[in-house]
């Protein structure tokens, strides 16, 4: 599919690259880019031959957050159009949110507002130590309500209030204090930090990564006894199994 303001690239390894693409604006995000990351998320997340997704800006920054021109233009807007636009931003969260495979953000440059709310719903996300993170809604008199549920389960309810309502600026260092990034490394070693993230997810299994993904956001309500139960008598169950038990790699990993 072609895209205006995202490009994707899947390379020989099954790895999609989602890339953030209106560098002019340091990739802020206008109803274009929301609805494209919507969809795209949902056809790898059905795609059974992605393995892994990288999530990127493409510039000088991952996201400065909303676009201004759309911020200008809500203003002209009745309650309805812009609640329909709030909603453009709930459907592109919650589509990475729930990716059915391993999503691993690459951050750098900036990441304020609906930019730092991306960072919530990465599996994983590395940071490049220069990065800056901001909940800036309140500095232009908004909230983050919408992405407030992601940013409360990431980083917790304390840290979320006092960010929340400060709209302080962090740094990446920062940022793995409090959860947010969960690797921090230098401009000049940020690929080869990829590299050992990615290396490392493409050794679990593909099934069990999604699964894990959809039995953690419903803790409360799963059947843990049946869910392993089912795991374990698969036919990706039996062949981790069975490649621990003859020390061989199991057919997924193809490294």
């Amino acid at each position: 599919m072609s895209y205006k303001t995202i490009k994707i690239n899947i390379d020989r390894n099954s790895i999609a690259t989602v890339s953030l693409n209106r560098p002019n604006v340091r990739n802020a995000m206008n109803e274009t880019m929301m609805t494209e990351l919507t969809s795209c998320f949902q056809d790898l997340s059905s795609n059974q031959a992605i393995r892994v997704v990288l999530l990127r800006g493409n510039g000088d920054s991952f996201s400065a957050g909303a676009d201004l021109q759309m911020m200008k233009d809500s203003a002209e807007q009745t309650p309805k159009q812009n609640k329909a636009g709030t909603k453009l931003l709930g459907n592109m969260v919650a589509a990475i949110d729930s990716c059915t495979k391993p999503v691993v953000g690459v951050i750098h440059g900036h990441a304020f507002g609906g930019g730092f709310g991306l960072c919530t719903v990465c599996d994983i996300v590395i940071a490049e130590e220069k990065t800056v993170f901001s909940l800036s809604e309140v500095l232009i008199g908004l909230i983050p309500a919408v992405i407030g549920p992601y940013v409360e389960n990431k980083i917790g309810k304390s840290w979320f209030r006092a960010l929340g309502i400060s709209g302080d600026r962090f740094d990446a260092p920062f940022a793995g204090k409090i959860g947010l990034a969960h690797f921090v490394t230098n401009e000049s070693n940020m690929e080869m930090m990829i590299n050992r993230v990615v290396k490392q997810l493409l050794k679990g299994g593909p099934v069990a990564q999604s699964k894990f993904k959809d039995y953690i956001k419903n803790m409360a309500a799963a059947d843990s006894h049946d869910l392993i139960a089912k795991i374990r008598a698969s036919d990706e169950g039996q062949e981790g199994l069975s490649a621990f038990l003859e020390k061989r790699k199991p057919n997924w990993n193809k490294d």
